[in-house]
């Protein structure tokens, strides 16, 4: 480029910078608190966070009713009929449905805490990472607080991050632009909401 040329593109870039009230995307000076809240509000409105919480929700109840249905099923194998009579392999099997019947009863008791934290997670817009925030960094978007595997909700994918991971310690109170370096890499917080 010309000697000339940067200066002119820079102050060009300055003026629609100040203009769009986005000062600090074009490295002139760092986003206030108060600019990445705004930047941030404009990516994902509350009624997109809501829509992902909805779909964690759902899921998280698909999931819970599955345990359900597949506990049932091990509660009704493992009871015999008492008027009948019956082998060991049946009492052995019986014992064994009991245990697994024990076993969905846990997780079941798991997952209805699960669901139970997420309906009860606020998902309102904020500008720093906290439960219920959703947050992005190497092209990933999680939904702070939420535990599961993850969900798909307008074309984009979502994960959880628990409250209790050591990935939360790293991110947690960081704001966009933010870096955090994890298993020895660095990460750079590109979304928020």
């Amino acid at each position: 480029p010309l000697s000339g040329e940067r200066p002119q593109r820079l102050n060009h870039l300055q003026s629609s910078a100040r203009r769009l009230g986005i000062m600090g995307v074009v490295g002139v000076r760092p986003l206030a608190p108060d600019e990445r809240t705004r930047m941030n509000a404009s990516s994902m409105d509350a009624a997109a966070k809501q829509r992902v919480k909805d779909a964690f929700v759902a899921s998280a109840r698909a999931e819970l009713e599955a345990l359900q249905e597949n506990a049932q099923v091990e509660e009704d194998s493992s009871r015999l009929d008492q008027d009948s009579s019956f082998s060991i392999d049946d009492l052995s099997q019986a014992d064994e449905a009991a245990d697994l019947s024990d076993r969905f009863q846990q997780s079941r008791e798991y997952q209805s805490q699960r669901l139970a934290a997420l309906e009860n997670l606020d998902v309102a817009p904020t500008g720093t990472v906290t439960p219920g925030a959703i947050v992005g960094f190497d092209g990933n978007r999680f939904l702070v607080g939420a535990v599961s595997s993850g969900i798909e909700c307008d074309g984009t994918k979502y994960a959880g991050i628990s409250g209790d991971a050591p990935i939360f310690a790293e991110i947690n109170g960081l704001t966009i632009g933010d870096t955090f370096t994890f298993r020895d890499r660095e990460h750079r917080i590109d979304f928020l909401a």
